[in-house]
């Protein structure tokens, strides 16, 4: 396993991990599993991401940088997504990402003090903590309000102590939020982002604070929480991944264009998910990978406490514990499919039963223009994975130069991090481009605003109800 180094030595290129065909279909598949999770609950889908780096070997504090590498531009699609169908807050974007920044710097901080004192099982241990912790917590509020929510027929549960807060915390800036239909003060933005950001530089997702916190404080409803927090991701990660490249050269970017390769398909089909389902399904989908990914990470812990020599093992055990981590996590990311697609399938199959599927859905590029811009941002993509994998030590030795160029010449250092950060959205826009003709060229694509609508309020009911309307104004 790849191993940090002594305290005050910095990452070197023999602590990245091997990535073999194994590796890589792993990293694919993960990527297109988590991609998907990502555009559908808006937290980034790094709680299936940074474990599933982690079971294959790569060390937490290079899982969490290279997630959160991966994340930003990732999130930049997603959010792009998300606003056209209305459902990204950008002023609350902004003013959450303010306070999440300072966050992000503080968190990157502790990682890198537990790196140095207690090396790569440290920081692994650390990590696991933090998502036995955050994870249980946050999913059993989730499958609370999911399964009210489902019980009584509401669309989604009405945050009450949102409602309270909007009352009497009147504290100016009171400032309105138009897309999340919300007034509050901006002063609620500050603890909320700070945690988001702390928390996405300790496992790579904000969105176990930053989500849940502008439902349940800022009162915003759950597919606009989800919208929003992957806009404040952008921010947060682009400004991640600078500190984790410039001050320890912890991104791997192989694992990251890995991920990349699938998940900018799955975020596209994610975030068009959301206009299928009623919006408790996003807690429901939250809930159920989070639980999965409890166990995993629980599983994994006693390892590392032995290895650190804290608690002593029977070692049969412990093989027993270490062989259940990466199957339990398979099935966490594997587990979001069903909630994702079956509703969507199921509604694109009654849309085209009764004939109005291309009324219901936004409209595409035709095909003819689609085929080109498919066969340029294709060859593109290839290319670019080409030159990245034609030398598969070239980016270790490049990344792990970078913190020990800034000590003697701090401005080429930082031009040579500027210049990762500026990969990292070239990629995804060339790739982007090409998972977006993909889907298109497929229909793949979000239903029509007052459809998503009937769905998100009354169910199949109200997309009967669509439907029947569809029909009368024809005759």
């Amino acid at each position: 396993m790849p191993k940090l180094p002594p305290s005050g030595v910095i990452i070197t290129p023999d602590m990245f991990i091997h990535i073999g065909p194994f590796e890589a279909l792993f990293l694919l598949a993960l990527g297109f599993f988590g991609g998907m999770l990502s555009g559908f609950i808006g937290s980034g889908g790094a709680f299936v991401l940074t474990p599933g780096m982690m079971s294959i070997g790569a060390p937490g504090a290079i899982a969490v940088a290279s997630n959160m590498c991966h994340k930003f531009p990732k999130a930049m699609i997603g959010a792009w997504r998300r606003w056209k169908i209305g459902h990204l807050d950008i002023k609350l974007a902004l003013l959450m990402a303010i306070s999440a920044i300072v966050g992000v710097q503080v968190g990157i901080q502790v990682q890198k003090m537990i790196a140095e004192a207690l090396g790569p099982v440290g920081t692994s241990l650390y990590v696991s903590m933090a998502f036995l912790i955050v994870l249980p917590t946050v999913a059993s509020i989730c499958l609370r309000d999911a399964i009210k929510a489902r019980k009584y027929g509401l669309e989604d549960t009405e945050p009450k102590f949102a409602m309270k807060l909007e009352q009497k915390f009147r504290v100016p800036p009171m400032i309105h939020f138009k897309v999340a239909g919300r007034t509050q003060s901006a002063w609620l933005t500050i603890p909320t982002g700070f945690g988001t950001g702390f928390l996405a530089a300790t496992i790579a997702v904000g969105g176990f604070i930053g989500v849940p916190s502008m439902i349940y404080i800022i009162g915003a409803p759950s597919f606009v929480a989800s919208g929003t927090e992957l806009g404040i991701a952008f921010v947060m990660g682009s400004t991640g991944t600078f500190t984790w490249a410039y001050l320890l050269g912890a991104v791997d970017f192989r694992m990251t264009a890995l991920i990349l390769a699938t998940s900018l398909i799955g975020v596209q089909i994610g975030a068009v998910g959301t206009t299928y389902v009623r919006q408790y399904y996003i807690k429901l989908a939250m809930a159920v990978v989070m639980l999965l990914v409890t166990v995993s990470r629980a599983c994994a812990v006693p390892g590392y406490l032995a290895d650190l020599g804290w608690i002593t093992i029977d070692p049969g055990l412990r093989a027993t514990l270490d062989a259940l981590v990466l199957p339990i996590m398979t099935i966490a990311f594997l587990s979001v499919t069903p909630i994702v697609l079956i509703p969507m399938i199921k509604v694109r199959r009654k849309l085209a039963k009764e004939g109005v599927l291309d009324k219901a859905i936004d409209a595409v590029g035709r095909k003819k223009r689609l085929i080109p811009k498919l066969a340029i941002f294709g060859a593109l993509t290839s290319f670019n994975y080409y030159m990245l994998f034609k030398d598969p030590e070239a980016w270790p030795k490049f990344i792990t130069s970078i913190p020990q160029i800034a000590k003697t010449d701090p401005l080429t250092a930082v031009l040579l991090t500027l210049g990762v950060v500026f990969l990292a959205i070239y990629w995804s826009i060339i790739h982007g481009n090409f998972a977006h003709c993909v889907l298109d060229l497929v229909k793949v694509t979000s239903l029509r605003k007052e459809v998503a609508e009937r769905i998100s309020k009354e169910g199949m009911p109200g997309l009967e109800k669509w439907i029947s309307s569809v029909r009368s104004s024809g005759a």
